[in-house]
């Protein structure tokens, strides 16, 4: 038996030798020739390895060839796909739709935004007697600690997170309540790692969970752009571009970002800086601070896009917006330090590197560059600037405004009663 393996295993490694014994008519042979025709896997002997080697070098090679076709496919997908402006003004760039848009725009969003910041103001007006009721209880218990008590003392919620864990309200109590009621065949540690979550989550500061909301649309809007059978969606809707005549792109182009290396800048300086702006103007104002800014960087290079027609490009990304956060919060806090991701370790204030920026993107925008969008850049750098001079002024008389038609009204309503 070991006489007759040791040519068989042979035959396997020596072509010549494999000729031979298939033109030969000795028992060697015969059983070479039945044992290639017919599988042979008996654990154990020398000849079942060698065939379950080949099989399953094979079978990764089958594999390896239709990912690399798979591969070649989807890439050869994404190449044939190329970008042509389409739209209703026929390749012209319009210069007056886009300016009414966005005054609109704007004017719509900051008055939207004014109405929820007062409407907040008033729910924290009303439960106000809670924390007077904390420190002095000039007005008894609250509603909201029954409540509280009641979701914490659920058995499901106590086999969560235990009978003793802190929440920061009633909406913390609320949001583990609804973790705890998940259904059953969902495991507990997932259960409680969505708890850590919404502990974190519910520890934020209003500014920075606002940041962190916009941090997670660009996500979002990253994620679509690697898909390459959205890529006509995706320019189409959250690629501006002046020749298409498409005015609302330059809302949605400033959550738009292609490359990671993009998103990762910005989200960067948004999460670094944004924060502290939203928690010192208020979420509301922030969100309307931030959106109004991208669409205005966005319409000056639109604006500015005829004087060089040859070189026309589309445009995306929240550097607009990003560069009017930095360019507010230098103004607020003057006298910060920040570090250079190329520089880590040495701190620069930030009352001159910003404006070594805005001097770099202002050399760019004269001088034609085409790597970035300098004329954006600088736009919303000097309007973060500007509406900390004056554009926090212009929203608390905003307010003031619409709380005084408010009251207006409703005294005339009580009247007319």
């Amino acid at each position: 038996m070991y006489g007759i393996g040791l040519p068989v295993v042979a035959s396997f490694r020596s072509p010549g030798l494999s000729r031979a014994l298939r033109a030969s008519t000795t028992p060697v042979s015969i059983l070479h020739r039945s044992l290639s025709k017919r599988p042979f896997n008996l654990p154990g002997t020398v000849l079942g390895n060698q065939r379950r080697y080949a099989q399953g070098r094979y079978s990764r090679y089958d594999q390896q060839q239709y990912e690399q076709q798979h591969q070649d496919s989807r890439y050869e997908e994404e190449s044939q796909w190329e970008y042509r402006p389409e739209g209703p003004s026929g390749g012209r760039v319009l210069l007056f739709r886009p300016i009414v848009w966005t005054a609109i725009f704007t004017t719509g969003v900051y008055y939207l935004c004014t109405e929820s910041f007062i409407k907040h103001r008033e729910q924290l007006r009303q439960s106000s007697h809670y924390y007077f009721g904390r420190l002095g209880n000039f007005y008894g218990g609250s509603t909201d600690d029954s409540q509280i008590a009641d979701l914490m003392r659920d058995p499901r919620v106590q086999r969560l997170v235990g009978w003793s864990h802190a929440v920061t309200g009633l909406s913390h109590a609320r949001a583990l309540s609804r973790v705890a009621r998940l259904p059953d065949w969902i495991p507990l540690e997932l259960k409680r790692t969505v708890a850590a979550f919404t502990d974190r989550w519910h520890t934020l500061s209003r500014g920075q969970r606002c940041v962190y909301t916009i941090a997670a649309l660009n996500a979002v809007v990253l994620g679509m752009w690697q898909i390459p059978r959205l890529l006509p969606f995706m320019a189409r809707t959250f690629l501006h571009d002046p020749r298409t005549g498409r005015s609302y792109t330059l809302l949605t182009s400033s959550f738009s970002h292609r490359e990671v290396w993009h998103f990762a800048f910005n989200t960067i300086g948004l999460v670094s800086f944004g924060s502290i702006v939203a928690d010192t103007m208020s979420t509301e104002q922030f969100t309307a601070f931030y959106l109004s800014a991208g669409v205005i960087s966005g319409l000056a290079s639109h604006l500015l896009s005829p004087l060089r027609a040859a070189l026309i490009m589309p445009s995306l990304g929240a550097s607009g917006a990003v560069y009017a956060v930095v360019g507010a919060s230098m103004m607020l806090n003057p006298d910060s330090k920040i570090a250079l991701i190329f520089l880590p370790f040495v701190p620069i204030s930030i009352s001159h590197a910003f404006p070594a920026l805005l001097a770099y993107d202002f050399l760019g925008a004269i001088l034609g560059w085409q790597k970035f969008g300098h004329v954006a850049h600088l736009t919303g750098g000097l309007l973060g600037i500007a509406y900390v001079q004056w554009g926090m002024d212009q929203w608390a008389q905003l307010v003031r405004a619409i709380e005084v038609h408010r009251a207006k009204r409703s005294k005339q309503n009580s009247i007319g009663r």
